[in-house]
């Protein structure tokens, strides 16, 4: 069984949330929005040794607090819902499907389902917190358990391995670690075989502390302490340059990398990135090698992971993004990564975000977009500009002069586009601004398009009102300039200048030769030919210059329109 949804209700900033899984889930959105609060959730139910009625597993500051003035001995109680499923019928052994038989729910399929909920009130009797554990139906209504092996078993069967953005390699390959000790556990050594090791390591350790006489005065001062400590009375002190007994060697077993010149040096000693990763991969070797080993032969085993890119180089970003695709078991990561989520499928990701204090959950699923728009959305944004599906408002653009001016004319304006999380997309050259509305509108991602005034402009215009909802206006989510393009604009707006000082002088006394002064056949031509001189891109910084120099003003009203439109689409 897989864990296919995740339900929360009252649980820290999250009021509602509905979650849907996949094989690997990738959790992006802003800070506070209740990606880490979802990983903690599944800790919390599938902890192990929870008890069915008192756990103690949630505190005061577990209970989501309406306003100010609420308390967590008042608030609503927190319902905490993982919901496993079959992908096909009898998956379990008829003996595991036996014992959990009770726990199992099948649907219209014959499919099994579990439902395990995770209840948190304040007990009044007991004047504190309590935590109910339960398997329910999928009308909440309480299963009956003629046992406690249900409970017992689900965190064998569906085993969860946490790893925090502060991976700490020298506690997940000590002793304890929770995949590496199962690889220490596994070297077992015939009696025979170990004791002899063992007479050979005492000889080498013999011979390293022989080699000082000095140590030996140190051995005899410290066997004095046996007059105030009670020591053995023969051999109070032994010294070891290794251990001399199997399983002490074992539980020392290090980790060294050799460099690129052949130094070995120890896992430790290495950089945050290079022991965050090596930490991902021994959860892999776990899986592959050890948990059929430490569980049931049919566990499926979830890692629950944040922020995998910590401390990697964006190369690095990018592999573990293709490493988590193959891992085997079901992967829920949180990421603020675009190098990661370029690596991932696009279905995999669940965008948290906030509207009016409520969490909601934004996905692409497989038919929101055609094949044509998901190679066109995927090139242009997914896989080569990963960042943007981390922004709140997109400002959908036709081309150069606008990707590159609307950022600076904002910034002009004091508008913050980069505090409010605003970014400009190019969709010209990405089948229309359809693909990029689809996307934006499923992940909960607000946008803005921003089309010229010639036929084709209008073309994609229409094309954004088809992605309306119905009750929202065009002027909130669209506007075609009035001019040809956005050099006209300016040039109609008092930038002629900029336009006509992009080109040679004799070139401007030319096109004065050939067109009256003023008229539209001249402000084409002249644009035309400072394109071809400036480039879009820099006439629109030499425009940008020209604000700079005249005062926010001078800014044509509909680009002032356009940012100030996107900012209070993006809470500003």
């Amino acid at each position: 069984m897989k864990l296919v949804e995740v339900v929360i209700e009252n649980y820290r900033g999250i009021r509602s949330l509905h979650l849907h899984l996949d094989g690997l889930t990738v959790l992006i959105g802003e800070n506070n929005v209740g990606k880490s609060a979802v990983l903690e959730a599944l800790r919390v139910v599938l902890a192990r040794g929870l008890n069915s009625r008192r756990a103690g597993q949630f505190t005061e500051y577990d209970f989501h607090l309406a306003d100010a003035n609420a308390m967590p001995q008042t608030a609503q109680a927190i319902k905490l819902l993982l919901h496993f499923a079959e992908e096909q019928r009898n998956e379990w052994p008829e003996e595991i499907a036996q014992q959990m038989n009770d726990a199992i729910q099948l649907d219209v399929q014959g499919l099994g389902h579990i439902r395990l909920k995770a209840t948190g009130i304040f007990n009044l009797n007991l004047a504190g917190f309590e935590t109910k554990l339960a398997f329910v139906n999928s009308d909440g209504v309480e299963r009956v358990l003629k046992n406690a092996t249900p409970l017992a078993l689900i965190s064998k069967l569906v085993p969860l391995f946490f790893l925090s953005a502060l991976r700490d390699a020298s506690q997940e390959f000590g002793q304890r670690g929770q995949f590496w000790s199962g690889f220490l556990k596994s070297i077992q050594l015939p009696d025979e075989e170990r004791e002899e090791l063992e007479r050979t390591l005492q000889e080498v350790n013999n011979s390293v502390i022989g080699a000082s006489s000095d140590l030996a005065e140190v051995t005899q001062r410290i066997s004095e302490a046996r007059r105030l400590v009670p020591l053995d009375s023969v051999d109070p002190v032994v010294l070891e340059a290794i251990p001399t007994r199997v399983f002490d060697m074992v539980g020392k077993i290090q980790v060294h990398l050799k460099s690129a010149d052949g130094a070995k040096i120890p896992l430790y000693r290495h950089g945050e990135g290079t022991q965050s990763l090596a930490v991902i991969m021994l959860f892999q070797a776990f899986v592959i090698a050890n948990l059929t080993e430490a569980y049931a032969p049919e566990s499926t085993p979830i890692l629950a992971m944040e922020e995998p890119e910590a401390h990697l180089h964006p190369s690095a970003i990018r592999s573990v993004g293709t490493l988590l695709n193959n891992m085997p078991g079901q992967i829920i990561v949180t990421s603020h990564s675009g190098d990661l989520v370029s690596r991932v499928p696009i279905t995999s990701l669940r965008r948290l975000y906030k509207r009016n204090g409520e969490t909601y959950i934004g996905m692409v699923e497989t038919n929101t977009l055609t094949a044509d728009e998901r190679r066109h959305f995927d090139y242009h944004v997914r896989v080569t500009k990963g960042a943007l599906l981390f922004a709140r408002c997109w400002l959908l653009v036709e081309g150069q002069s606008e990707f590159w001016l609307f950022p600076k004319v904002a910034e002009l304006m004091n508008a913050g586009i980069d505090e409010k999380n605003i970014a400009v997309v190019e969709y010209s050259q990405g089948g229309g601004p359809t693909p990029f509305i689809k996307a934006a509108k499923a992940l909960g991602i607000e946008w803005f398009v921003v089309a010229d005034g010639d036929h084709a402009g209008t073309d994609y215009i229409n094309a954004a009102k088809e992605n309306l909802e119905k009750g929202e206006l065009e002027g909130a989510h669209m506007i075609q300039l009035q001019d040809l393009d956005l050099e006209h604009v300016f040039w109609n707006a008092g930038f002629a200048d900029v336009y006509k000082n992009a080109i040679p002088s004799s070139c401007l006394t030319s096109l004065e030769g050939q067109h009256q002064s003023g008229s539209q056949a001249f402000a084409d031509a002249v644009i035309k030919k400072a394109i071809g001189k400036r480039k879009k891109p820099g006439l629109a910084m030499d425009v940008v210059s020209e604000i700079e120099r005249k005062g926010t003003n001078v800014i044509p009203k509909a680009i002032q329109d356009t940012i100030r439109q996107i900012v209070k689409l993006a809470g500003g």
